[in-house]
């Protein structure tokens, strides 16, 4: 198979998730003896390396980025001239390997993929990995499973704009009124995407849930979706003791049970509830550690409880996060597509607390690989820490299966020959 992929970021620019996924599938395509190029900005890289035998072209660009968690402005990529820009790397790129098809791995991609694909007569393929070609914030989903059916611009103005700036932004007149603007030119951008999306020869959702939430709201046609989850990472010889108590040394964490979080600290990641859960599992386990990695603003009050914010941290030192940690957090309001901190949580044999809403029952399983609660319910999420803080052979059935059910369900055979499954229907 000879696939070009199409991503806004990939590493060393690593801003969320999304490029690890991408990072791990274009690696097990080539380990298998497939052909594939990655086309992406050049944020101030190499214009041509490879990255795990995987070449990667980036194309020109104006916005310059530090490696690591850096994000350019949303603007750069709804911008005409970075969808020509991506558009003639990709024609380029997809020339030189012959390529058969083109995946665009992200919503921004899209439009470039599309353009060359259309040029060159070859299919796109199109993965959604976030509700952005749905609308830029869909607040809706804090409080619903799905999109409510009069979604519109003017309801994004009368209704979802004000939650959004007050979760979000805060204070600041003319920052508020600017950014109004910004949300709604993004929610044309995602309307006027929604034509691509529909004419993309197949849709790659990461979760089942993902799927269903698009095809509710009407972005996508039903007989385009199919599932491809995302890649674990390796699962990791267990860690020794000494090795524990070097990761502990390094980040000052004292020799007593932690409770480990990652993700952003925003409110649709759950992380205000996390806090309060906190306060709550304090009162019972003062002896606890609640250690925090992620991008944010940590709390302004006292959370009355051990609490540590790290912020953003790279992948070698979250992954020895993991190692030391007795119980992963996930507590997700909004409809969380596929989180990889699930995927990572099990790799390492942890158990997750997580939301029984979107893609985490898909890869958590209540009683089993983890515990599921109600979404924005600090209280059911303190009894569930506390259940497994207290019960050491649950917590170990627990974290056991969770490592089983990752590498059995979540392998590479199965994730990528899903994927090769959905690129043969696409050429067929």
């Amino acid at each position: 198979m000879r696939v070009v992929f199409a991503t806004e970021y990939y590493e060393p620019f690593v801003p969320g998730g999304t490029p690890w996924s991408v990072r791990l599938l274009a690696r097990a395509l080539h380990g298998r003896g497939d052909e594939v190029v990655v086309v992406t900005p050049n944020y101030g890289a190499p214009a041509r390396q490879s990255i795990d035998g995987v070449p990667v072209v980036r194309f020109p660009f104006w916005r310059k980025l530090r490696s690591g968690p850096s994000l350019a402005p949303v603007r750069d990529h709804v911008n005409p001239l970075f969808h020509l820009l991506f558009a003639f790397a990709l024609v380029r790129a997809s020339r030189e390997i012959r390529a058969e098809l083109i995946h665009a791995q992200e919503k921004h991609a899209l439009v470039g993929a599309s353009l060359a694909g259309w040029w060159l007569g070859l299919p796109v393929v199109l993965s959604l990995r976030d509700f952005g070609l749905i609308c830029p914030i869909t607040t809706c989903l804090l409080r619903h499973r799905d999109v409510p059916a009069d979604c519109s611009l003017g309801k994004l103005e009368r209704e979802c704009a004000g939650l959004f700036l007050d979760l979000y932004i805060g204070p600041g007149r003319w920052r508020r009124a600017r950014i109004r603007v910004s949300l709604a030119i993004l929610y044309v951008d995602a309307w006027l995407k929604g034509w691509l999306v529909r004419r993309a020869r197949r849709v790659l959702g990461v979760s089942a849930s993902i799927l269903d939430i698009y095809g509710h709201a009407g972005r996508m046609r039903p007989e385009q979706g199919k599932v491809v989850y995302n890649l674990p990472p390796a699962v990791p010889a267990p860690a020794t003791p000494s090795a524990r108590a070097r990761t502990r040394e390094a980040f000052g964490l004292p020799d007593r049970p932690i409770v480990l979080y990652v993700g952003k600290l925003s409110p649709g990641k759950g992380f205000p509830v996390f806090v309060e859960a906190a306060r709550r599992i304090a009162t019972e386990r003062p002896e606890t550690v609640f250690v925090v990695v992620g991008d944010g603003t940590p709390p302004t009050a006292t959370v009355g409880a051990d609490f540590r914010c790290l912020g953003p941290r790279p992948g070698t030192e979250v992954a020895a996060l993991y190692a030391v940690a007795e119980v992963v957090v996930h507590p997700a309001v909004w409809p969380e597509p596929f989180s990889r901190v699930l995927l990572e949580a099990g790799a390492f044999g942890k158990p997750v607390v997580g939301t029984s809403i979107g893609g985490t029952p898909e890869a958590v399983r209540d009683g089993d690989t983890g515990i599921l609660v109600e979404r924005g319910d600090p209280e059911a999420l303190a009894r569930a820490v506390l259940r497994l803080l207290g019960d050491d052979r649950l917590r170990q059935r627990l974290g056991e299966n969770a490592q089983r059910f990752v590498t059995e369900h979540f392998s590479p055979r199965i994730v990528v020959g899903a994927l090769l499954d959905a690129y043969a229907e696409t050429r067929g």
